[in-house]
């Protein structure tokens, strides 16, 4: 399987696809008092979304998924059920994350800075699969392809800011696969038909 070079007009429309397809959430946490703060999630278009707090070894202590598109979100969370330590609030619209760090101790609560991440594009057209990943925080990517029977392809991808790929998967027999772009702390599934 070659890898295909991408013209650079392809990678540009890509990339500004990606960018003004996007939602753009907005999340503020407020402490109100030493153990409690308010969330509050605003979108400009109303959209299904996934709110969640992960303590830093990765446990999920808190879980929400809206039932219906929401243009905005308010909640007062009590924290002092939580041990004193950092944790990570995510929130999920469609292709978009939203992450914000924050640490309970027993003098109070501290709001750290909003990440904003994005999901990668894949697309399959005529036998050529596409790729373009905005990796914010470089890390080192791996491409695997798998059929039902298990590892198709397999390439590392490195961990450039900008990575963008093409596959040519003409060869390939009929058939259902599935992508998955991962590194150490992310794993992104796309699922195509031959």
């Amino acid at each position: 399987m070659k890898t295909i070079k991408l013209l650079s007009t392809v990678l540009a429309v890509a990339i500004v696809a990606i960018a003004t397809a996007v939602e753009k959430p907005k999340m503020s946490v407020v402490p109100l008092t030493a153990d409690r703060a308010i969330v509050s999630i605003q979108n400009d278009n109303a959209a299904l979304f996934e709110l969640s707090i992960h303590a830093e070894n990765g446990d999920l202590v808190y879980y929400k998924q809206s039932t219906k598109p929401l243009n905005n979100y308010q909640k007062v969370f009590d924290f002092k059920a939580l041990e004193n330590g950092s944790y990570t609030m995510h929130l999920k619209v469609n292709d978009t994350r939203l992450s914000k760090d924050f640490s309970v101790a027993s003098n109070g609560i501290e709001i750290g800075e909003s990440k904003l991440r994005f999901d990668p594009f894949f697309n399959y057209t005529e036998g050529v699969l596409k790729l373009s990943y905005l990796n914010f925080d470089e890390e080192s990517y791996n491409l695997a392809i798998y059929d039902e029977k298990g590892l198709v392809y397999e390439s590392k991808l490195g961990k450039e800011f900008n990575l963008t790929s093409g596959y040519d998967l003409s060869r390939l027999t009929k058939g259902k696969y599935d992508v998955v772009l991962s590194s150490y702390n992310n794993e992104f599934t796309y699922s195509l038909e031959k």
